[in-house]
């Protein structure tokens, strides 16, 4: 009798679909908790411990940011290639150990107790920021190996059918993490300090990998078989000529990076607009990010539901739309309480179309080109995100910074059009999702060896 349980399998799933999406799942949450931690642990650590009092304190946070998205670009487009090579379940093994490996070596520029390799047993503040760097390079980096080696794996344990409730679970943990992390770090660095916070986030990847180890899988798909000679170059322009041509892979790529491009004025903005156009006070401001996050919560855990009902191509335009309207709305409001109940509302349709990504992934890429596809996919919504906090904050301190017009008796300042233009490439988004997808039949039972459907 075979341990692997068949994705195929008739009977019908339960909550967590089965026992080895069970484990992946929990294994995963703990992951993205421990994720969580660490990004917030390390501004804590630079902003009241290494740089505490310090002009350059911002600007070493802002490091932080800068090492995990040079590490998620840089290594990203490669690594795609090489899990395509792999097989998934080690794949994921191996990189959740070596990240928890990384984040226990900390530990060793935290200044816990007296060193003999450094002079008077105490890390200099050099040697504990490049530490610091090259650990939230490499953190982030070998998560875009884990990040596609996870798609790859929940297609092979989980049916066509349930994936949009599979990737609800996997984004609802995803945002419930954001929440947790960022409420439980505080905690332990104020109370424990950095040491304590260090070894419960690399313990987290421990969790995780002894979760992950209990998954059987099927065989994975490989790009390149035992014995054969692979070409990195010639693989990553096959992932990238397929991603470009594909009709689905190709849709998923322009809609995401229209809107991701719109979602980082939000992110650079949000304070400013929070303050100056609602009126928010400086010790609620914090509240709204917690509604957004409840809002993408209820967003992941209905998207899979919806998809079933209304179609998973259904779901995805009509949740962009409704994003860039309730973000519209949103950008109108100029009292506190209405705009917490538009961040809720935003929050929603956000959750259910990145519900929809990994399903509409799996189903039109070949199995043995999922970390390839992927691996375009993430550097752009990431370089989107960049650039969009680049320029939607240029354009507040620069052409907009006096900005007041009034249209029809309605008034218009700086940060309420700058959080409106960003509805409207999501209205923009989800048109052009529509369009190109409205004659798109998803099959049942679909086969991602097959040519996918909605080629170009």
């Amino acid at each position: 009798m075979s341990l692997v349980e068949s994705p195929a399998a008739t009977r019908k799933p339960g909550i967590l679909i089965n026992r080895n999406f069970a484990l992946l799942w929990a294994g995963q949450s703990i992951s993205f908790i421990g994720d969580a931690l660490l990004d917030f642990t390390l501004s804590l650590w630079l902003a009241f411990d290494l740089g505490r009092g310090q002009t350059w304190a911002p600007l070493a946070v802002s490091g932080v940011m800068v090492s995990a998205s040079a590490g998620t670009l840089l290594i990203g487009p490669v690594a795609g290639v090489f899990v395509d090579r792999w097989d998934k379940r080690r794949t994921l093994l191996a990189f959740i150990g070596v990240q928890g490996i990384l984040v226990a070596s900390l530990l060793v520029v935290a200044d816990l107790m007296p060193l003999p390799f450094f002079a008077g047993g105490h890390p200099p503040l050099a040697a504990q920021l490049a530490m610091l760097y090259a650990v939230a390079f490499l953190v982030n980096g070998f998560a875009q190996f884990t990040r596609p080696a996870r798609t790859a794996l929940i297609g092979d344990l989980v049916a066509e059918p349930e994936l949009p409730q599979a990737s609800g679970l996997i984004e609802t943990m995803i945002d419930l993490s954001l929440m947790i992390g960022f409420g439980v770090a505080p905690l332990l660095f104020v109370l424990f300090g950095i040491g304590f916070a260090l070894i419960a986030d690399a313990l987290s990847f421990v969790v995780a990998f002894l979760m992950i180890l209990g998954v059987k899988a099927p065989p994975a798909a490989r790009s390149v078989q035992p014995g054969e000679r692979g070409n990195v170059r010639r693989e990553f322009v096959a992932g990238l000529r397929f991603s470009l041509s594909n009709l689905i892979i190709r849709t998923l790529l322009i809609v995401y990076t229209i809107v991701l491009f719109g979602s980082g004025a939000i992110n650079a903005l949000l304070v400013f607009f929070l303050a100056q156009t609602l009126h928010a006070p400086k010790e609620a401001i914090g509240i709204f990010p917690v509604m957004l996050g409840l809002g993408l919560v209820v967003g992941s855990l209905c998207g899979g539901s919806l998809a079933k009902r209304v179609g998973l191509i259904r779901i995805y335009w009509m949740s962009i739309i409704l994003l860039g309207i309730f973000a519209i709305a949103l950008s109108r409001q100029t009292m506190f309480v209405p705009g917490l109940i538009f961040g809720f509302l935003v929050g929603i349709p956000n959750g259910i179309m990145n519900v929809a990504l990994t399903p509409l992934v799996l189903h039109a890429t070949p199995r043995a080109m999922v970390g390839r596809v992927m691996a375009v996919l993430e550097p752009a919504m990431m370089v989107a995100q960049i650039a969009s906090v680049a320029v939607f904050g240029t354009l507040a301190s620069t052409v907009f910074s006096h900005f007041h017009v009034t249209v029809l008796g309605q008034p218009f300042g700086t940060y309420d059009v700058l959080i409106l233009l960003p509805g409207v490439l999501c209205l923009i988004a989800g048109t052009i999702a529509f369009l190109s997808l409205r004659r798109v039949t998803l099959g049942a039972e679909a086969d991602n060896d097959a040519p996918p459907a909605g080629g170009g």
